[in-house]
């Protein structure tokens, strides 16, 4: 199929930059044939034309790192540091099964596609009752959304007491912390062999599913592991994707394990390279940031979850001097509470600006947008990010008729400043129309909404029993928390 997209304002976030005041697209099949000024736009016949005369179009965003499941529990979990608030998260999950796990990725996905999100990464954890630990259900939702994604298993070998310093605990802790280990962990070759049996199972570019493995953190997988994930990627040409460095106990504990940096201890094991992307990457040395640039692995930028819980603020300003390639998510709904790429862009452009900095380095919206579409496509191997001939077919338009947009001044300062996604008209996936008119195409909009109902309302017994579990292990995680802030930890 042959589709025009006609006379845009076009903004297609090239190495270049460009933007063409009367622009067009065409889109045959799942790849951009055309794009340029509309007086060259070659001749039809268009099965589909879309005057967007009085539009933006853009690429698609792809939001580096979030987990699915998540969205069944937004505004739930307390703001506090990530060890603590991940105890009641993970609780959350553990009687979440396949239906539950579909209903959230729907919701999450939903919410992605009418803000303008074209591409996902799931970092799956979910419930070890089920199959790829609820994964497979997550795909399907996506599949049946039409969202592009890359679903990272999440894996870890190592006992949860294992992988912070928790220190002397009370003994009646001894039964939660054991429960903790049993919903995530697993032997090193049983996980690669499910990691296999998954990436096999979902694999399918032309289904949209980009499958692979996820390391939880360094600190809580083996090198064993570590590296049977790494081998296994290199192999079939997929991405990397992992957990690193996101707080001050987890560069404690790395330091402790290591003798050096978690990145030092990957590079040590062959493991950085280009197809390697990293959530967080926030208490790292910087050292570590030219490893980064040296091997081309991409950071992937959280700014709101890592507000949320206090986790810090990543050297964003460090990594974009050193030519390094940074991404950007929204991580969960759990820590984030919202799965909207408009948001991240703002907040990416605004967190970074410290009084008294250099102000040359401060972050551009230029920069801020980059993160939120190419690189993060460019991390993951795909063909997506830019408008540009040969490229994934992933487009965005946005109506431009708006208070957000006029008087229209600087069209990508205003993207990523003035957006919030209110303004997104129509989305474009592999080719595919998948949001019109503001409304998805696919999948009945109040169906996603009665499905999340529906879930979290079975959940909520299990859940508050769960959540009170998980409650009895915060004075000790506190203790450990206000420790590794102590001089000399």
């Amino acid at each position: 199929m042959k589709t025009l997209i006609r006379n845009p304002l076009l903004v297609t976030m090239n190495e270049q930059n460009e933007v063409v005041d009367e622009g067009a697209i065409v889109i045959d099949g799942n790849r951009i044939a055309y794009c340029g000024p509309a007086q060259w736009t070659p001749d039809g016949p268009f099965e589909k034309t879309i005057d967007a005369r009085r539009m933006i179009a853009m690429p698609g965003m792809v939001n580096a790192h979030c987990h699915s499941p998540a969205n069944l529990v937004r505004g739930m979990m307390p703001s506090k540091p990530l060890e603590i608030w991940r105890a009641y998260y993970r609780a959350s999950l553990r009687d979440m099964r396949e239906d539950d796990f579909y209903a959230s990725a729907l919701l999450g996905g939903m919410e992605m596609l009418k803000n303008g999100a074209t591409t996902v990464l799931d970092h799956f954890a979910g419930s070890a009752a089920c199959r790829f630990m609820g994964a497979g259900a997550a795909i399907q939702a996506m599949r049946d959304l039409g969202l592009r994604h890359v679903a990272a298993l999440t894996v870890t070998d190592k006992s949860y007491e294992d992988t912070i310093p928790l220190g002397q605990t009370d003994a009646r802790l001894n039964d939660e912390i054991k429960r903790m280990s049993a919903s995530e962990a697993k032997t090193t070759q049983a996980w690669l062999d499910e990691c296999e049996e998954f990436i096999e199972t979902f694999h399918a570019p032309e289904k949209l599913t980009t499958a692979c493995p996820g390391p939880s953190a360094v600190q809580r997988c083996t090198d064993e592991l570590l590296k049977g994930c790494a081998e296994m990627s290199r192999k079939r040409n997929l991405p990397l994707h992992l957990h690193l460095a996101e707080t001050k106990t987890q560069q404690v504990q790395g330091n402790g394990i290591y003798g050096h940096s978690l990145l030092r201890h990957l590079d040590s094991l062959g493991i950085v390279d280009a197809n390697l992307s990293c959530a967080h990457s926030i208490w790292i040395e910087d050292k570590d940031v030219e490893l980064f640039a040296k091997h081309g692995a991409t950071p992937v930028h959280n700014p709101a979850s890592n507000l949320r819980i206090g986790s810090g603020l990543a050297k964003v300003k460090e990594f974009l001097a050193a030519g390094v390639q940074v991404g950007l998510g929204t991580d969960g709904a759990a820590s984030n509470d919202g799965q909207n790429m408009f948001d991240a862009a703002r907040l990416v452009s605004l967190i970074h600006n410290h009084a008294g900095s250099d102000f040359n380095q401060w972050i551009t919206p230029t920069q801020a947008l980059a993160m939120a579409t190419r690189n993060g496509a460019r991390a993951f191997g795909l063909d997506a990010g830019v408008i540009a001939v040969g490229k994934l077919a992933d487009v965005v338009l946005l109506r431009r008729d708006t208070p957000a947009y006029r008087p229209l001044n600087d069209v990508v300062n205003q993207i990523v400043f003035c957006e919030n996604g209110s303004n997104v008209d129509t989305v474009i996936v592999n080719g595919a129309v998948v949001v019109e008119g503001g409304r998805l195409t696919q999948v009945d909009e109040l169906e996603v909404l009665r499905l999340a109902d529906e879930a979290r309302a079975r959940l909520e017994p299990s859940m508050q029993r769960e959540l009170a579990a998980a409650r009895t292990m915060e004075p000790a995680l506190a203790e450990m928390y206000f420790r590794m802030f102590d001089k000399g930890a």
